[in-house]
């Protein structure tokens, strides 16, 4: 019975030691970051409908907020200082194909 026990226990430690959530992204957005969140979502039911994606593309971090109810992608994509990319068609063709996503998370905490 012991066995069983040690082996189920093992079999769960294993488990959910391999889903293990990503904690290489910092959990803290900047604070240029927040301000924009606040700035573009005003209304806090909103909030439960933004989140910002936070993508590597080219060794460079990118936020990505966006609502639910926006017609716009990539319309509120900012690089690590907090500007919007000036990229040409054939960047943004780059940047659709190659864009590593890190983590997805609410934009209201």
């Amino acid at each position: 019975m012991k066995q069983v026990i040690s082996i189920t226990l093992l079999l769960l430690f294993s488990i959910t030691a391999c889903h293990k959530e990503d904690t290489s992204v910092s959990e803290e957005f900047p604070e240029w970051l927040q301000a924009k969140i606040t700035e573009l979502v005003p209304d806090q039911n909103l909030c439960k409908i933004t989140d910002v994606t936070i993508i590597e593309f080219k060794g460079e971090k990118y936020f990505h907020v966006y609502c639910g109810i926006w017609s716009c992608m990539y319309c509120q994509l900012f690089d690590k200082n907090g500007n919007r990319p000036a990229w040409e068609s054939n960047v943004w063709n780059d940047f659709f194909a190659n864009q590593k996503v890190l983590k997805t998370v609410p934009a209201c905490r």
